[in-house]
């Protein structure tokens, strides 16, 4: 009697760890990801209410910051919720939802904002297709779909969260642990089986309910503020897929009872009878009728409130039925067919009372009991493990290409980008000797960069700084002392010397400017850094100009272990390059070229750069020196190069605030457009923020 009990209690207990771990599994699986976490988020910002509302904001703000617009107020609106709806902002979305999810779960207190930034100029930028003379450019624009912190959402369910992870696992192994106790004590250890079985289906059952109220009471929320809506999305798109797992432990239950039970069929089809009874039949106790009339009471008030979402749970109740009758038919089936062949063979049919019949045979039993503890694990286990990767946005919509509708008809030969000289020199970035530029690669493009000539030269890290490598020194100290003077130079290799380490590990790729002593900064890293902002911004095209002063081949395996290759376009000599519309939308839209080499037939999108540019000279003195000559390339190349820097390194700032002024800067991009009859694709400069460089590309391509 004992033990018993003892195997009911460990029924009870394992079928509340199953049913915990399928719920933990689910969390784990679909939250605490990062990648699968943005890309659930980023479904959630296309739900119609959802990017109503954030169109709406957009829409607002827009108007705000210019109260004239709102003549065509209904305009912006229909703009703003399309493009907040659109692929236009997966990428933007995916990013931000990734980096909101790292700080909710390593245990940072700080608030935490989902925002998506840098809004309105996409929307600005689509309005002014549609109605050119509205259009005005608006920054700052953000929209928020999250808020965890003191004022927002609470941190208390992502902390939660965090021992799903560790749960999916422990639940699932604990309820086959208590399970397989229960059938070792048991003195009728199929029987047992069979109410395992039914214990699971029952479990489904009980975590059915909590979806259907769960959803009842998210229904209930106001999809008119953004708080309601994303929660609604949110349940739809994250929750809802839980019902799968219900039908698995639903269908594996009664497998079970399949497998093990006498007669199974017969067995459920007591169970459905029973419960038929128990619902039209009148209860013989007081305490069954008050049950069945608030069961009835409750079912009513659902019908009343939220009359769809019974009717969703109808449908996946039916479903339900559907799926165990199949299983009851097929099992029926195994028990003819087995009866069928006992009769063939002349058994002797036994006495009806002592007659047994295995709705599945014996061994196959066995292996459905196997199975149905696996698919248990698997509730957890299978749905705890991480989902993979969800790739962001390659591609954009090709409505808006590089900020301006007005670009996206235009071939790529046919658009002036801004671009920086010597990229990676900034003077952000540690132990610089004389940058050229304020920022890093990443605001750089921020600003609006999208040409960057880098130097790429292989070195070995010791310690704080890095050594160039014994095969490239001398060329290197050779560039170095001619773009940087003997002194400089001088200086900062006794800083090296005073502050280097052991050569750590195999030579490797890196920014530099000649000597790598003088600065340096990997190559792979701001690699994977412009490839994470260009899938931030799927309607941007970049393109990368490289002085190789290492092996095309290093370089080219760099760049694919960077995840850039779906990224990069190849382009062929001689035919006509595609327009900005049609990079962006087939994703292609990444440029690289190399100034002495290419990739060859390994990497044929590895293209030699002065096969394709012409450029002007690149060392002039003073502003009057300034010319448009020929210097390297074919005169007839499709893009064009302007070197616009002075020489010298004693006013580099002074200087860079001069040239890049729009007096000199326009003057000389329009003659020199004049002369070789071909717009300046990458006008590069020095110290990009100083003076109106964006503002004369922008007179470039007409956009101003």
């Amino acid at each position: 009697m004992r033990s018993t009990a003892i195997v009911r209690v460990l029924i009870i207990v394992g079928t509340v760890l199953a049913a915990l771990g399928l719920i933990a599994g689910h969390m784990n699986r679909h939250l605490l990801d990062g990648p699968t976490f943005a890309g659930h988020v980023d479904q959630i910002r296309t739900d119609a209410a959802v990017s109503g509302l954030l169109g709406e904001s957009i829409s607002t703000q827009i108007v705000g910051a210019n109260p004239d617009l709102v003549a065509v107020r209904p305009l912006i609106d229909d703009v703003a919720t399309r493009v907040a709806g659109s692929d236009v902002w997966s990428g933007p979305t995916r990013l931000a939802a990734q980096a909101a999810h790292r700080v909710l779960t390593d245990g940072d207190p700080s608030p935490v904002v989902l925002r998506i930034a840098d809004t309105g100029g996409v929307a600005t930028a689509v309005l002014a297709a549609v109605a050119p003379e509205r259009a005005t450019a608006v920054t700052g624009v953000s929209v928020t779909l999250l808020n965890v912190g003191d004022q927002g959402l609470g941190r208390a369910p992502f902390e939660t969260l965090r021992l799903a992870g560790v749960l999916a696992w422990v639940f699932p192994l604990a309820a086959l642990a208590s399970f397989g106790a229960a059938l070792l004590l048991s003195r009728r250890r199929w029987r047992t089986g069979a109410a395992i079985g039914r214990a699971l289906v029952g479990g489904a059952v009980v975590v059915g309910l909590l979806l259907a109220i769960g959803g009842f009471a998210v229904r209930r929320l106001d999809d008119g503020v953004i708080s309601g809506a994303v929660t609604r999305a949110a349940w739809g798109e994250v929750m809802n897929p839980m019902w799968w797992g219900v039908a698995v432990l639903a269908a594996v239950g009664s497998t079970m009872v399949l497998a093990c039970e006498p007669s199974g069929p017969r067995a459920l089809a007591r169970l459905a009878a029973r419960a038929r009874a128990a619902l039209l039949g009148r209860p013989s106790k007081p305490v069954g009728v008050v049950t069945r009339a608030l069961i009835a009471g409750l079912v009513g008030v659902a019908a009343l409130l939220d009359p769809l979402g019974l009717v969703e749970l109808a449908i996946m109740a039916g479903g339900v039925v559907l799926v165990l009758f199949a299983i009851s038919q097929i099992a029926s089936l195994a028990r003819a067919s087995r009866a069928d062949a006992e009769a063939e063979s002349g058994e002797s049919e036994q006495p009806a009372q002592q007659t047994t019949r295995w709705a599945i045979p014996r061994p196959a039993a066995l292996i459905v009991v196997a199975l149905a503890g696996l698919a248990v694990v698997a509730g957890g286990i299978a749905q705890g493990r991480p989902g993979g990767p969800v790739e962001l946005m390659t591609s954009g919509s090709g409505l808006v290409c590089n900020g301006h509708a007005e670009l996206c008809d235009r071939g790529f030969d046919e658009v002036a980008y801004a671009a920086t000289h010597n990229s990676m020199s900034a003077v952000t970035e540690p132990r610089w000797f004389l940058p050229e530029q304020s920022d890093r690669i990443p605001v750089q493009l921020d600003q609006g960069v999208r040409a960057l000539l880098i130097d790429v030269w292989s070195g070995h890290q010791a310690g704080e700084i890095v050594r160039t490598a014994p095969g490239s020194h001398d060329e290197a100290l050779r560039v170095a002392e001619d773009k940087l003077g003997p002194d400089v130079v001088a200086a900062a290799l006794r800083v090296a010397d005073a502050i280097a380490g052991e050569v750590e590990g195999p030579e490797k790729r890196f920014l530099c400017h000649g000597l790598c002593e003088t600065g340096s900064t990997p190559f792979i890293d701001n690699l994977v850094q412009i490839r994470d902002w260009m899938l931030a911004h799927p309607d941007e095209v970049v393109t990368l100009f490289i002085q190789d002063e290492t092996e095309a081949s290093l370089i080219a395996a760099d760049i694919e272990a960077a995840g850039l290759l779906p990224l990069v376009y190849e382009p062929v000599l001689g035919e006509p390059w595609p327009t900005l519309a049609e990079m962006i939308t087939s994703g292609q839209r990444l440029v690289v070229m190399l100034e002495e080499g290419s990739g060859g037939p390994d990497a044929p999108w590895l293209v030699n750069g002065f096969e394709h540019t012409q450029d002007t000279p690149f060392v002039f003195p003073t502003v009057e020196s300034f010319s448009c000559e020929l210097n390297r390339g074919p005169a007839d190349a499709p893009l064009f190069l302007l070197n616009h820097w002075l020489a010298g390194f004693t006013s580099l700032v002074s200087d860079a605030q001069l040239v890049n002024g729009r007096d000199v800067l326009l003057p000389r991009a329009e003659t020199c457009r004049a002369e070789r009859g071909q717009i300046p694709n990458f006008v590069a400069v020095d110290f990009v923020t100083l003076g109106d460089v964006f503002e004369v590309v922008d007179v470039l391509n007409g956009v101003d």
